[in-house]
């Protein structure tokens, strides 16, 4: 693989497709597409807010794994250590030490020292979280300007360039935008950390370019805003104390802290296990929870079902007690819960509570994911009264590091400064092949060991390694941007070609699967047998895995035991259009070709059937309708040789699309096999969907119904489609779509017939295909005999 800017003259090559497919024997099953992964990928076509995505965010964030301070600082520094210098091993164990003593002169003695003391204890001294931003940046970046001059052996050098070199910056009041997918989002971090060159650059003209003065204030009107493609990290606040114990006399590097401390949020229990959509936040220093409760809106056939989802009367902002309910409450009982009701009015009056700090930094973390093509992790901050929690996200999950006090522990956070110093892109996440500095949008040359014919080229000597170059377009309208952190994170960029017929998606597919390479061969060879399937699946020209990119390497350096694991790849297919931009029969017959293509297929089990990967292609003057992604399939005859292997293992999906089966528990715990009717019912719901949202190929910005399946968690979304089904009647789609609902109508009256308790589901696919799709279809589009409205 070869930097962009060292690369020279290149010949594009298509490497022939790999023949052989299988499945590793160590495959893990998958839950439901869980938190932003929901609705990330495509924000316009589910319509999301992306102002407001606190529901997702906080389910992305819980249950994140945990590591020691001087573990994480130690991982950090090595994937900081000058690579043309190899540490031996016994070397990298105490990689830690060799900083700890450099710095110990910033931290004790005159000068800087103190300099640095007196601007933590003026921290210490302020009793409220927005004046004491300044006197942090300003101890923060005298540290950095002293650590211009450390040198650590095995570490890189000290880059002295405003385009490398960092700054801690206030930012609040001031607002970051961006735009997702046409929705724009605007937050306000409250301290940042940038190049000097940004600081500079959002300076009014005629003012001071004075960096260090100003980025301990807040921009003002006059400043340009800072922009998140230049944004390496954020440091979220919260201050519940008022006064804090001042610096020490002296510091030494064997600091030992009263306990281990960690920032707690919304662990999972029983009961939170159920949804994730209200919070209440904790004022201690050392720990943050959060509590959930579900509150649904159901027929009274729903609400038998189970008694232990029903509204909660005490309010949104209540975990529901796991005692019997009764009818008699103790006088203390009742005196707490009015005084709880008393702040929370109080509360009420003063304004919106500001979001749980671990759900802001976590907002933060999405638009900095979001800003680049290819970011592989984000480390962002929390910063706890004088405890300062670093945080590791990647496509994986969450890491969160023990907190360090910063003004009792000044060796370690001037240790992290360092590191933050000395990191390159890569080290902030950056892919150095698509993203070898900020903002580049130039050609990307990916280098990968061409294995055909691996015999004959060896006889012959020829070198194993081919390039292919693209340059994607990263700045048209028809990117599709992810927004998130957990997940997938797919992201599809236009290939700059003559005429534009290519794209590239770019997604973090979990590696224990079968890749989506393998899949689409064996999807081909469907094709190739069966005319109904022809035509209907995406062509890949190309396809790479980037190995070096596992989210596993990292957790294995820090000893977490974490299933599964993460890596990118690159695949370049054929430019398909989206199908909700159909409307009238066209619509229909696409919509129905692709069922058709999915009926009766048991080789092959596609578990993803949304509105987004309903794609198409015009070929002489007819729209050729795709299922779009195979990423989430499983090949049957290929799971019955492993044994063990979870009846339910591909039950990935979108919950709004799902069918209600798969939203229970028993298939979250991987107890229910995926079937052909899970699949036929998929349709019927995507169906019903762009029904009722979509108007003449686009999504209806207001009055539009649906929204709250998208803003709930699996059993939420279960009983509000179970809810929809009993109101089907008072129903009403859009103009364009009226005739096609009709059909969507009798579909689902026959998911809702089998819903009751005594239902006995049809088990053989040729009948529910029959019952649930066929029979409803009208016969002009069975024929293909439609008309094309201009």
């Amino acid at each position: 693989m070869s930097n962009n800017a060292s690369a020279t003259t290149s010949v594009t090559t298509t490497p022939p497709r790999k023949s052989e497919s299988g499945l590793p024997a160590d495959l893990k099953s998958t839950p439901h597409a869980v938190g932003s992964a929901v609705v990330s990928e495509h924000i316009d076509t589910v319509g999301v807010d992306v102002s407001d995505v606190r529901p997702w965010i906080a389910r992305d964030v819980r249950n994140f794994k945990q590591c020691g301070a001087d573990e994480m600082l130690q991982q950090l520094l090595e994937m900081c250590a000058d690579p043309n210098q190899s540490l031996p091993p016994n070397q990298k164990s105490t990689l830690l030490d060799t900083p700890l003593e450099a710095v110990m002169p910033l931290c004790n003695g005159p000068g800087v020292a103190q300099k640095i003391k007196q601007h933590l204890t003026k921290f210490c001294n302020i009793e409220s979280e927005t004046p004491s931003y300044s006197e942090f940046v300003e101890a923060a970046n005298r540290a950095l300007r002293e650590l211009g001059k450390v040198t650590v052996p095995g570490m890189p050098a000290f880059q002295d360039d405003d385009e490398t070199n960092i700054l801690f910056h206030v930012n609040d009041p001031s607002f970051i935008h961006q735009e997702h997918q046409g929705e724009k989002s605007s937050r306000k971090p409250d301290i940042v950390v940038v190049s000097h060159q940004t600081a500079a650059d959002i300076i009014p003209e005629g003012k001071s370019k004075d960096v260090y003065k100003s980025a301990c204030k807040a921009p003002t009107k006059d400043h340009e805003n800072f922009q998140w493609v230049d944004v390496r990290t954020t440091f979220e606040f919260k201050r519940p104390k008022p006064r804090l114990p001042h610096p020490p006399s002296a510091y030494t590097k064997d600091y030992v802290t009263p306990n281990v401390l960690y920032m707690e949020y919304m662990k999972e229990t029983d009961m939170s296990k159920q949804s994730t959509d209200s919070f209440d936040q904790s004022t201690d220093s050392t720990s943050t929870t959060g509590t959930a409760q579900a509150s649904h809106s159901t027929s009274n056939k729903v609400q038998n079902i189970s008694h232990r989802l029903r509204s909660n009367k005490r309010g949104s902002d209540h975990l529901r007690s796991n005692e019997p309910s009764t009818s008699k409450r103790s006088r203390q009982d009742e005196e707490r819960q009015s005084k709880q009701e008393e702040r929370r009015n109080k509360k009420k009056k003063k304004g919106p509570n500001k979001h749980h700090p671990v759900i802001q930094n976590g907002l933060y973390v999405a638009e900095m994911f979001a800003a680049h093509t290819v970011r592989q992790h984000v480390i962002s901050f929390i910063v706890n009264n004088d405890i300062i929690y670093l945080w590791w996200f990647d496509r994986q999950h969450t890491i969160q590091c023990a907190g360090i006090n910063f003004v009792q522990d000044l060796p370690r956070f001037v240790v992290l400064l360092f590191i933050m110093q000395r990191m390159g892109y890569k080290q902030w996440g950056l892919h150095p092949l698509f993203e070898p500095e900020p903002g580049y949008e130039g050609e990307i040359i990916v280098e990968y060991e061409d294995d055909t014919n691996k015999d004959d080229r060896d006889k012959k000597g020829q070198d194993k390694r081919k390039r292919v170059d693209l340059t994607l377009d990263l700045r048209s309208e028809e990117c599709v941007t992810h927004f998130g952190l957990r997940g997938r994170a797919t992201m599809v960029f236009p290939v700059k070609t003559n005429p534009p017929e290519l794209v590239a998606k770019l997604f973090w597919p979990e590696e224990a699967r079968q890749s989506k390479p393998e899949i689409l061969e064996e999807v081909y060879k469907i094709a190739n047998e069966d005319p109904d399937v022809l035509g209907h699946v995406p062509e890949m020209v190309w396809f790479h895995k980037f190995e070096d990119t596992s989210t596993a390497i990292i957790r294995k350096a820090l000893g977490i035991d974490d299933a599964g694991s993460r890596v990118l790849y690159i695949i370049v297919f054929r430019k398909l259009e989206p199908i909700t931009t159909l409307s009238g029969e066209e619509f229909l017959l696409a919509w129905w070709e692709v069922a058709i293509a999915r009926s009766g297929r048991e080789e092959c089990i596609t578990s993803d059937i949304s509105p987004s990967n309903l794609m198409g292609y015009h070929l002489r003057g007819r729209f050729m309708s795709v299922l779009n992604d195979f990423d989430l399939s499983s090949i049957k005859d290929s799971l019955s040789s492993i044994q063990g292997s979870p009846k339910g293992f591909e039950r990935t999906g979108t919950a709004p699309f799902m069918a209600l089966d798969l939203l229970m528990p028993d298939t979250i715990a991987g107890r229910v096999e995926h079937v052909y009717r899970h699949d036929a019912e998929s349709f019927i719901w995507v169906l019903a969907w762009i029904c009722l949202r979509y108007k003449e190929g686009k999504l209806r910005r207001k009055r539009r119904p649906l929204d709250e399946w998208l803003t709930t968690d699996a059993m939420g979304c279960f009983y509000r489609k179970t809810g929809f089904l009993s109101m089907l009647r008072t129903i009403r789609p859009t103009g364009s779509h009226e005739e096609n609902f009709k059909v969507a109508f009798d579909c689902l009256d026959v998911i809702h017939k089998y819903q009751g308790p005594s239902a006995s589901v049809p088990t053989d696919d040729e009948v529910v295909f029959k019952t649930w799709l066929l029979n409803h279809v009208p016969q002009n589009v069975l024929d293909g005999n439609i008309s094309l409205v201009d």
